[in-house]
């Protein structure tokens, strides 16, 4: 099965076993579906919360996995998911893609807030508001452990893995930056593209007659940081 390359970079953040992994807001499986072959968890999670996009993925499945007891369909909302209230320590992966940030956001929020002793992992792929989401996720007890950017057609993807603060003197983990962090390393000819197009973006969007005072300053705050990060790295 090929998948895309946005799915494929999501994949590849994926080195570790799981004892659960939630492939959120699924659409067709396919990454999901990429990680059950390769045995990344014990327990590959389906979920989605449209019942004909589920009901086709189960038949899907059952096609290609008839002998396979390490997969599941959950037919519901996100905020709904059903993790077992007593694997604490069992190490789970949250995937959300496809979704903007701000509803990233509120997933994220609500089930760390719904299994706040769990040992939960966030996989995300906002399709906006990336740097909204990402100033959100600072008030959060989360930190960095990797993120990648990436260009799939004429569209550029952040994706973003995010881990609990950890006591784990082995766990390589820093601190969630706005505008991101270990995707701007050893920048290319990519990144640069990306961030002339970013700060255009929101040049264009001080230009919005519209905007109250508190939006413009909000943006200007945000441009500031934009234009900071190319001045660095031009540096």
């Amino acid at each position: 099965m090929k998948i895309s390359k946005r799915l494929q970079a999501i994949d590849s953040l994926v080195t570790k076993d799981y004892q659960h992994i939630w492939d959120c807001c699924c659409d067709h499986g396919q990454l999901g579906m990429t990680l059950l072959k390769r045995g990344a968890a014990k327990q590959l999670h389906f979920v989605d919360i449209v019942p004909s996009i589920m009901a086709q993925l189960r038949s899907t499945l059952q096609q290609q996995f008839p002998m396979h007891q390490q997969w599941r369909v959950h037919n519901l909302d996100v905020l709904d998911l059903p993790i077992d209230a007593d694997a604490i320590e069992q190490p789970q992966l949250i995937i959300i893609a496809g979704v903007g940030g701000e509803q990233s956001l509120t997933m994220v929020e609500h089930l760390l807030g719904k299994f706040s002793e769990h040992n939960l992992e966030f996989l995300l792929c906002p399709l906006r508001h990336q740097y909204k989401l990402r100033s959100a996720l600072q008030r959060l007890p989360l930190q960095l452990h990797n993120e990648l950017l990436i260009k799939e057609n004429k569209w550029f993807y952040e994706i973003i893995h995010l881990v609990k603060h950890s006591d784990d003197p082995a766990a390589i983990v820093s601190p969630i930056q706005a505008r991101g962090s270990l995707m701007w390393r050893d920048a290319t000819a990519l990144q640069h593209k990306y961030l002339r197009q970013t700060i255009g973006h929101y040049q264009r969007m001080l230009k919005n007659t519209k905007a109250s005072i508190a939006e413009r300053s909000e943006i200007q705050q945000t441009l500031a940081d934009y234009v900071e990060l190319q001045q660095s790295l031009n540096s």
